[in-house]
């Protein structure tokens, strides 16, 4: 119940975050982007207590337009990532690894487990590709 209502909260937050980067300012070619995500274990390889993102926002042409380094999130927090899309990608961090990460995008709700293709942990981390409509 905890996770649904975080992800609604994500949903909610996704819809309002527009980018800081001014519309007209904004290098991007739109049409089916990508995102690419490595979600980091907690408590392995010098990560603490929180999961850990790497994330990599590609256009339509498969150009990278933005992304985070080890960005922590707490368990049932979210974060915006921003990039030269329009919106900010939010991301959901479960509490523990079966929990999906969760992710909004101008309204577009998905997860790890449903519309992303995400591998299993391998040496701490695992790997997941998202699609979205810019």
């Amino acid at each position: 119940m905890q996770f649904t209502i975080a992800t609604l909260a994500t949903a909610l937050i996704g819809l309002s975050a527009a980018s800081p980067v001014t519309s007209n300012e904004r290098r991007y070619v739109s049409g089916a982007c990508g995102i690419h995500v490595t979600q980091w274990q907690k408590n392995e390889n010098g990560v603490g207590a929180a999961y850990q993102y790497d994330v990599i926002i590609k256009d339509a042409i498969g150009e990278s337009v933005g992304g985070a380094s080890r960005l922590a999130i707490g368990d049932f927090q979210a974060s915006t990532v921003f990039s030269q899309l329009p919106y900010g990608l939010v991301i959901t961090s479960g509490a523990v690894d079966s929990d999906p990460v969760g992710f909004a995008y101008a309204g577009y709700q998905f997860s790890s487990s449903v519309g992303c293709s995400t591998g299993a942990y391998d040496g701490g981390n695992r790997e997941m590709d998202c699609g979205i409509t810019c």
